[in-house]
């Protein structure tokens, strides 16, 4: 019995020792800027960027200095909460909010958590909640927690399809910051995906929500969204293409598909996206790789998103010289050069206002494509065909 109690009793400690931080060993500061304070910021301004790791390294340097510094726990849902990671999200936005309760931007990412699970009223009630507490919270920079407050509020009226709402909060962080670049683009955001979920399946207003889309993904986009059947007959057997950059020559005669296509050796036969997958090899508007892998749940970038749209388009007007169209053209591009394999693909997309460039004169080749761009990008190639 006694044995029992004590058990008890350490693991009461235990718990004690966890929720109040003890348990984590605090580091000594060898420096006056290297404080809880100044790595926080920093991971703030890293999360705005989208450099994650970067931003979870500092919140992180925040703790290990303070264990009881709430903001670095906020700071670790929102980037949490930005790899899909709703779980952990939600585990440190509650952490911060048992070291301070009045830290109201841990409840905006929880707020957020519950618009990714779908409780979109509950997280419009929280959101709101929070943005009308700001001015008694122990956030010290009550401004700028109102422009975090309507940009997180913004992005859940988005989710939830409350569109004109969604552009209200967005305007109304412009009236407390004219030049807020992270609103401004919020706005053009959302302009772009309300053209892209228009008229769209669930599933696929689905899609649009998403940052970043696999090979797999574009596959099913390909096959739903443009008439493949009607317009291409059976391509090469799958086995035998190659990835290849846009401007390689094909080299002899197309062989002969086989009847019954073998997968790739990274596609199982239960895999959700298998027949989508299938068919867009036969029809010949995407390739395996050279070691004979599809790579489903790899990220397409928008370099790699304009060689398929070319790859399609070749095939739609039988048309190969659209593959060395823009050879010895000046590049437009800074990011692009006129030598890089992928420059011919990025001007026919370009040029063609079907995948376009940047008004700062980029064309960013390694930025991920999100589900807006990409349901966006095959609406205007449609309307070319």
């Amino acid at each position: 019995m006694k044995r029992t109690s004590g058990l008890i009793g350490l693991g009461l400690l235990a718990m004690f020792l966890l929720s109040c931080g003890g348990a984590q060993k605090v580091r000594k500061a060898p420096s006056p800027v290297d404080s809880p304070q100044v790595h926080y910021d920093r991971g703030k301004t890293l999360l705005a960027q989208g450099n994650l790791d970067e931003a979870l390294f500092e919140f992180k340097r925040a703790s290990s200095l303070d264990a009881k510094f709430a903001p670095a726990y906020e700071g670790m849902a929102w980037v949490y909460l930005r790899q899909g990671d709703l779980k952990s999200a939600e585990t440190y936005a509650h952490r911060a909010l048992d070291l301070d309760g009045k830290w109201v931007l841990a409840r905006l990412a929880l707020a957020r958590v519950f618009a990714e699970r779908g409780k979109y009223d509950k997280a419009i009630d929280m959101a709101r909640d929070a943005l009308k507490d700001i001015p008694k919270s122990s956030v010290p920079d009550k401004k700028r927690a109102q422009v975090e407050a309507y940009l997180a509020l913004g992005d859940i009226y988005k989710k939830a399809d409350q569109y004109d709402q969604a552009q209200k909060s967005y305007m109304q962080v412009l009236e407390i910051e004219p030049t807020n670049q992270q609103a401004d683009q919020a706005i053009k955001a959302l302009a772009d995906y309300k053209r892209a979920v228009s008229g769209q399946r669930p599933e696929l207003r689905k899609i649009a929500a998403k940052e970043r889309i696999t090979r797999a993904e574009v596959a099913v986009l390909f096959v739903l969204e443009l008439p493949l059947e009607k317009i291409f007959r059976q391509a090469p057997n799958p086995q035998q293409a190659g990835f290849r950059p846009p401007g390689k020559p094909v080299m002899g005669r197309r062989q002969q598909a086989a009847e019954s296509p073998v997968l790739p050796p990274d596609v199982p036969e239960d895999h959700w996206a298998r027949s989508f997958i299938e068919e867009a090899l036969e029809k010949g508007v995407m390739e395996l790789y050279p070691d004979g892998t599809f790579r489903p749940d790899q990220e397409v970038t928008r370099a790699e998103f304009a060689q398929l749209i070319v790859k399609f388009l070749v095939r739609y007007w039988n048309d190969p010289g659209l593959e060395t169209r823009f050879f010895g053209a000046t590049s437009p591009f800074a990011d692009v050069n006129r030598t890089s394999p992928i420059f011919n693909a990025v001007m026919v997309v370009s040029s063609r206002n079907i995948i376009p460039g940047f008004d700062d004169g980029t064309f960013r080749p390694l930025a991920p494509v999100s589900g807006t761009e990409a349901l966006n990008v095959i609406r205007r190639l449609k309307s070319q065909l």
